[in-house]
């Protein structure tokens, strides 16, 4: 692996608890090169077509069934996820346990809960943004309230 040459950047230093572990590195919030110097950056990337799925899952609402109240969560991850969008995952499948356990005694929900676990968030919002757009006077016309629900922890 190539270090980066941090030397030419310029700015002021970061805080000591932001600074990394390389000990010839000097931490800055960057921002300016120095000295005129200029940075090539090659980038080598596959175009590729893949498939990406939503996952709906709806309680019909009792009083108002035409009007909606949607929480939503993407699956997709830059990183490892824990925080975005896994939390929020883990919140979401919660809530639904609990109120799939209140359905069994009885309850429903004065309006429609729809939960919406959306694919291809981290390219774009491919998911969510396809899901609208198939229904978007529908949407338009009964959504009441939308929950986003990606980071529910930090």
């Amino acid at each position: 692996m190539k270090v980066v040459e941090f030397r030419y950047l310029g700015g002021n230093e970061v805080p000591a608890n932001w600074r990394g572990i390389l000990s010839n590195v000097a931490y800055r919030y960057g921002g300016e090169l120095l000295n005129s110097s200029s940075i090539e950056v090659k980038s080598f990337n596959r175009l590729e077509r893949r498939d990406t799925y939503n996952v709906i899952g709806i309680m019909k609402g009792e009083i108002e069934p035409d009007r909606y109240i949607v929480f939503g969560n993407h699956r997709d991850a830059w990183s490892l996820g824990s925080v975005d969008p896994t939390s929020g995952t883990a919140a979401m499948l919660e809530i639904t346990r609990v109120l799939g356990e209140m359905a069994k005694n009885g309850f429903r929900p004065r309006r429609t809960l729809m939960f919406c676990s959306w694919g291809a968030e981290e390219y774009g919002l491919i998911g969510s943004i396809e899901y609208v757009e198939e229904y978007v006077k529908v949407f338009g016309a009964r959504i009441i309230s939308y929950l986003n629900v990606d980071i529910a922890v930090q």
